[in-house]
């Protein structure tokens, strides 16, 4: 048993220093929207192989100049491949907007959304409440797995995905199936 502690401590922090508040997201260009100073500003994100590739304006009404400062964040968002990036100053009430408009575009807007993903024994129900555009916790309502056999897997799945702040976890030897339901529904929540 201490062995296997021992492994799950080496892999969870193996995908912690690898991801780094990182969130691997789904392949696709996205669509988002925030107030700035003036009016909405409008983005286009795109995401290819997990990561994002691109942050384009659509739209926006921001005094010229004066705002263009304000979407340099884009390049922080890209470089950083995070959401937990500093506001320019000057331009604060822009960047923050392109920031914001990045996190509805990517699905990551605070808030607790239900997902539901099919385990072993039926439907897996969670929640999954996101904080700062970060996945702050998991609640598992329900299921129907088997007991003792898939408890491995509902304690160190939604652990690895907050860990991690990806779906991209390796599932548990033993309870894969439940561990590939409790994947579905995160998923499911955050609408990817």
């Amino acid at each position: 048993m201490k062995h296997l502690s021992k492994i799950t401590f080496f892999a969870i922090t193996a995908v912690l220093l690898l991801s780094m508040g990182v969130l691997a997201w789904n392949d696709g260009t996205y669509s988002g929207e925030a107030m700035g100073h003036n009016g909405p500003i409008k983005v286009e994100v795109s995401v290819a192989d997990g990561l994002i590739t691109n942050i384009a304006i659509i739209e926006h009404t921001e005094t010229p100049y004066i705002s263009d400062a304000g979407f340099e964040v884009i390049n922080t968002i890209i470089a950083q491949q995070s959401l937990e990036v500093n506001a320019i100053s000057g331009a604060t009430v822009t960047s923050e907007a392109v920031i914001v408009a990045v996190q509805n575009a990517l699905g990551l807007t605070d808030g607790v959304y239900a997902g539901e993903g099919e385990g072993f024994g039926g439907p897996i129900v969670l929640e999954v409440a996101v904080k700062d555009g970060q996945i702050a916790d998991i609640t598992i309502k329900s299921h129907s797995e088997t007991p003792y056999l898939s408890d491995l897997a509902f304690e160190k799945i939604p652990a690895a995905i907050i860990a991690a702040q990806t779906t991209e976890v390796d599932t548990v030897s033993g309870a894969t199936a439940s561990s590939k339901g409790i994947i579905a529904a995160v998923e499911n929540a955050l609408g990817k």
